[in-house]
């Protein structure tokens, strides 16, 4: 089964009288082909790393390579056992155990990512404190990680596990639904509990930014783990008492992801914002890396007529060039004549689309002009000419750059959706094609290949074009699901033919359509 929603999950658990855990171990023998035992025995194995990381930091001090942090866990282990703490002593060494993790961590010990290294250590906290209550056995705390997974799956495919994608709610967020609902169903809860454990949760962590001071996985994280293992374990409760999530949890799941999107980039994992930009942590910043921090990254401009050019019809080359080649880029997607295009706005393209020509750069890219058309002043007379419908709309798309376009264009037979954002200089890159999360520019020739996912596909078709005298410059791919629909974005150094596409679909029969794109 696909894990893309909760209330798939829960209801097929509901029909088959059986754990969210046993359905995903049931899907790990079908797609792996490995025995019960085997699948069962690999993630004993992983248990075993987290109570290890647990003891280590509990019972002794460790500090993180940095020197930065470092005894926490030891530290509140050792005051639980005092007995006049204001939360329940017992209580208090689940987040003890979640510090430890974290400071194991920091100190390049060995974890296990529970969903990612910044989150490790609020599931083993949960889980081996449970273990240590004496009222679980080690089989049923390994059984019960499967409906962690299972969680993670389904947040992850509809929203985020990334900091950098999403923000700490991506990391520490999922990490504690996904710890919650595990407690839920290792108490006896029902599947329907174990989704509002996990609505109840992520409810409490939107908009927790990512923001670690110098780029380490140490502050906030080390502490924000040791408070989530808490409120997991208070979730579960508040499941097992018969509190429900008003909201429905896959709603929660994708606000989840919408916040994630509208967040800005400096509070999602870059260390500028939040803690990581106060005085005190530019400080320790300076003084973990020595020296501050170079702003250079990757060329993203490579060629000199991206700063001599492009040739094109003015007034802005981000708002009116970068909107035709946008514009192109989704008629030469849809490879027909378009019949209807609603062009959703935001940012800088938002406000300043009519003073800028951006309206009429997109419909005349929609109509298959480039830059240097004179046409493009015209373009919705034009538009008009040929039949073409249209509307501008206003929206957030996401934390993207301020000049963003979605395209939904719509032919005789078909429609596609394109996320695309204009760079500067006529510079433009896809975001998202169809909801795929596929990056490419369109300067290269680019192959935007449908097919169905199957083993062996994407080397079948980088030996045909090797074979053939093409050279890749980039390769990606996304799939909806294992064996299912998938699309691979294929850039080529080298001119090609639009004979070559059908020789290609030819000698890959699984392909199921192919597009060639190429800027303009």
């Amino acid at each position: 089964m696909s894990f893309t929603s909760l209330k798939e999950l829960i209801e097929q658990a509901e029909k088959e009288k059986t754990t969210i855990s046993e359905l995903m171990i049931k899907t790990e023998m079908e797609q792996k082909g490995y025995s019960r035992e085997t699948i069962i025995t690999k993630m004993s194995e992983q248990f075993t790393v987290m109570e290890e990381a647990v003891r280590k930091g509990t019972m002794s001090p460790v500090m993180s390579r940095t020197g930065l942090t470092g005894g926490d866990g030891n530290r509140l282990y050792q005051y639980a056992k005092n007995g006049n703490s204001f939360v329940n002593p017992t209580t208090l060494n689940a987040a003890a155990n979640a510090l430890a993790v974290s400071e194991v961590n920091a100190a390049m010990g060995r974890i296990v990512a529970t969903p990612t290294a910044g989150s490790a250590g609020i599931l083993p906290a949960v889980l081996v404190h449970a273990l240590d209550s004496g009222n679980f056995t080690r089989e049923q705390i390994i059984q019960s990680i499967f409906t962690a997974s299972a969680l993670g799956l389904v947040i992850a495919n509809k929203a985020s596990i990334s900091g950098a994608a999403g923000g700490c709610q991506a990391e520490v967020g999922s990490a504690t639904g996904m710890a919650a609902g595990t407690l839920v169903e290792l108490a006896g809860g029902t599947p329907a509990q174990v989704g509002n454990a996990v609505g109840i949760t992520l409810k409490n962590s939107l908009g927790l930014v990512c923001d670690p001071v110098a780029g380490l996985v140490e502050i906030p994280c080390i502490i924000r783990n040791g408070l989530h293992a808490i409120t997991a374990q208070a979730a579960a409760d508040m499941a097992l008492a018969g509190v429900t999530s008003i909201i429905l949890p896959d709603e929660v799941i994708h606000v989840m992801h919408e916040v994630g999107q509208q967040m800005p980039e400096s509070l999602r994992e870059t260390g500028i914002g939040g803690l990581a930009g106060t005085p005190t942590g530019q400080k320790l910043k300076e003084q973990i890396l020595g020296e501050k921090t170079s702003s250079c990254g990757p060329a993203k401009y490579e060629s000199a007529y991206e700063i001599i050019g492009p040739i094109m019809v003015g007034p802005s080359s981000s708002h009116t060039a970068g909107a035709v080649r946008i514009g192109n880029i989704a008629r030469q997607l849809l490879n027909e004549n378009p019949l209807y295009v609603n062009f959703s706005l935001m940012g800088s393209f938002a406000k300043t689309y009519q003073g800028h020509g951006t309206d009429l750069a997109l419909l005349a890219g929609v109509l298959g002009l480039t830059t240097m058309d004179d046409g493009i002043p015209n373009a919705k007379e034009l538009a008009n000419e040929k039949g073409l419908q249209y509307e501008f709309t206003k929206r957030v798309l996401g934390s993207y750059h301020p000049n963003t376009v979605l395209v939904e264009l719509t032919g005789p037979s078909r429609t596609v959706k394109v996320l695309a954002s204009s760079l500067g200089g006529g510079k433009v890159e896809v975001q998202e094609f169809n909801d795929y999360p596929l990056k490419f520019s369109g300067e290269r020739p680019t192959l935007v290949i449908r097919h169905t996912d199957k083993k062996g596909v994407i080397a079948d078709l980088s030996g045909f074009l090797y074979q053939n005298g093409y050279n890749i410059a980039r390769m990606a791919n996304e799939r909806s699901k294992i064996n299912g629909e998938a699309i691979t974005i294929c850039e080529i150094d080298n001119k090609l033919e639009e004979t070559f596409l059908s020789l290609l679909k030819k000698e890959i029969p699984i392909i199921n359509e192919i597009g060639l794109v190429q800027t303009k």
